[in-house]
């Protein structure tokens, strides 16, 4: 299943979604038709270990975190 990211032009691959360590996850995702793997470390607000620098990077981060942790993290 995928998921499109709200206010972008992301598309995360839910079943892909595995959260890694504590606060982290990898996924894979689709941008333009592009299948691109990535990691995020919730905790600390990371994508592929850099702030994100757009707010579509941001939704993203942040849809990983929900679906690997929920609201909850």
């Amino acid at each position: 299943a995928v998921i499109v990211v709200p206010q972008t032009s992301y598309e995360l691959n839910y079943g892909s979604v595995e959260a890694v360590g504590t606060y982290g996850a990898s996924f894979n995702y689709n941008v333009d038709g592009q299948q691109l793997m990535g990691a995020v470390n919730c905790q600390q607000g990371l994508l592929n270990g850099q702030q994100p620098g757009t707010s579509d990077q941001a939704q993203l981060l942040n849809a990983v975190c929900q679906v690997a942790y929920g609201s909850g993290s």
